[in-house]
């Protein structure tokens, strides 16, 4: 303790020293304290208002002798409770920037020295939530995908009232395979939804078509778009740009007898987008010293985990989320212990990843999905 109070006393003598030369007429001024015009948004266009700023998103405090600042520091308005602090990332003596917590709320904010002492303070300072982020779909906009986000629609209009019925027919064997029954009235538009389900599960890969099977008695007419054929699949092969397979029988399921090997390397250049394979729930989304940045989707419907490795950077998805086939959840890396940048892929049979079940060669499924997508 007795450190730290020389210390400062040194300090103090000295800014003292300065400023008695300062007023004699010579050598450096001491800077006086930090001078606040306005705290914000770094980017007007998230905020588009002084003092108001975004959780996530960066700050900026502009003013004068602002290069002492190293913390901001929201206050909120329950006591210390909710205070929530964020360290400067980079000053001078007119700015000062820094990201936003998570945790800030609106009301005073105080700027902080390096020994946490009160430099400044903004009586008030609006904190608005972050933006929700709009998932991103990556997969083949020509296509459906069975737990993706678009879903095949068929859409009608009818002359007179009349009890309509729709079938959902498999083209390459013209086995109807759906049925819908659907009240409609004259000028009103009925629109129909496939979710890719049939009887027992998942259909299966292959091209539809939707068709009006009655009435007979009224006129039915379907938009004529929706009357042509559609390709549908049960999975999304999940690099979205140019890629192999595998290169050596070390990249194969296995490690072809030299080493221990849960899934398959398949090669991309780093940054190809990465695609949820299938939809379903984060299981887990992180880092690992071997995994690097990683995801496990539980697919639905399946009873398989899909496991993602080597990620570019932070997956996209976080443990808990509900994902759709295709979406986006990073991009092919070499994080972890990873040689070259290649997407590490794993299947695992139920109950999944390290929680009972068994890894399986993903190899032929993704040899389909490929060609299909």
């Amino acid at each position: 303790m007795a450190r730290f109070g020389s210390l400062a006393l040194t300090l103090v003598t000295f800014v003292m020293v300065v400023g008695d030369a300062a007023a004699g007429g010579g050598g450096a001024v001491a800077p006086g304290p930090p001078d606040v015009n306005t705290i914000s948004c770094l980017s007007g266009s998230v905020c588009r208002s002084d003092d108001t700023v975004v959780r996530g998103q960066e700050l900026i405090v502009r003013g004068r002798n602002l290069v002492s600042v190293k913390r901001v520091v929201f206050t909120g308005a329950r006591g210390a409770g909710d205070d929530a602090t964020a360290a400067v990332d980079r000053t001078s003596e007119r700015s000062a920037v820094a990201v936003v917590p998570a945790d800030a709320q609106t009301g005073p904010v105080v700027l902080q020295g390096s020994s946490k002492s009160p430099l400044a303070r903004v009586e008030r300072v609006k904190v608005r939530p972050a933006p929700k982020v709009k998932p991103l779909d990556i997969s083949p906009g020509s296509s459906f995908y069975f737990g993706g986000r678009r879903k095949a629609t068929f859409e009608f209009t009818v002359d007179r009232p009349a009890d309509v019925l729709v079938e959902l027919v498999d083209v390459d064997n013209q086995a109807t395979v759906g049925t819908w029954d659907v009240a409609a009235r004259p000028g009103v538009a009925r629109r129909i939804r496939w979710n890719g389900k049939v009887r027992g599960g998942a259909a299966g890969t292959g091209r539809y078509s939707f068709r009006l099977a009655a009435p007979a008695s009224a006129s039915a007419k379907a938009v004529p778009e929706a009357t042509t054929a559609f390709f549908f699949a049960d999975h999304l092969f999940p690099i979205r740009g140019p890629h192999d397979l595998g290169q050596t029988p070390t990249n194969n399921f296995g490690g072809g007898g030299t080493r221990t090997h849960y899934g398959q390397d398949m090669f991309a250049k780093c940054g190809a987008k990465l695609a949820a394979a299938r939809g379903g729930e984060v299981q887990f989304a992180g880092y690992h010293s071997a995994a690097g940045n990683y995801v496990v989707i539980d697919g639905a419907g399946t009873g398989h985990d899909y496991v993602y490795m080597h990620l570019l950077e932070t997956p996209l998805v976080k443990t808990g989320d509900r994902v759709f086939t295709g979406q986006k959840i990073g991009e092919v890396g070499e994080t972890g212990r990873a040689s070259g940048c290649h997407l590490h892929f794993e299947m695992w049979s139920a109950p999944g990843w390290y929680e009972g079940g068994r890894a399986f060669d993903p190899l032929p499924a993704l040899r389909i999905w490929d060609r299909n997508s």
